[in-house]
Parts: C-alpha cells; sequence; structure tokens
C-alpha cells in the first residue's frame, strides 16, 4: 500500500532469483537492470516501477499456459 511518495516501498524481491529468456525475473518480473537501479532510484521511481510490475505480473499470468494438474 502506498502511502506517500516520500516513503519507499519494500523492494518486490522474493528471493526466486531465476532470469527467463527475456531476462526478466521469474519471481520480481524486474529486468536486471531494474534490479541493480533499485537502491538508486527515488521513493518515486520505486513506486512507478511497483506499479509497473503488477501490469508486467498481470500480462504475463495472462500468456501462461495452465500449470500441470489445472
Amino acid at each position: 500500500m502506498k502511502l506517500s511518495d516520500s516513503e519507499r516501498p519494500l523492494s518486490p524481491c522474493i528471493q526466486l532469483c531465476t532470469l527467463d529468456e527475456q531476462g526478466i525475473c521469474l519471481g520480481c518480473h524486474r529486468t536486471l537492470a531494474e534490479i541493480s537501479a533499485w537502491s538508486l532510484m527515488t521513493a518515486a521511481e520505486q513506486w512507478k516501477l511497483i506499479d509497473d510490475l503488477t501490469a508486467r505480473k498481470a500480462a504475463n499470468a495472462a500468456t501462461m499456459p495452465p500449470a500441470e494438474g489445472d
């Protein structure tokens, strides 16, 4: 939950650090460049990336085939 633009969000890292063929982390959905830049970003830039990741996750989920057993 975003409380203010000056309050930094928690890192989206979930300790599942594996890049796919496009260079996107399977855990947090960030690129390697976004991961390495995280600590240098302003709070506003971090919140923007969090918003982008939400959309990226949704787009990725819509294109993934169902898991076995589903």
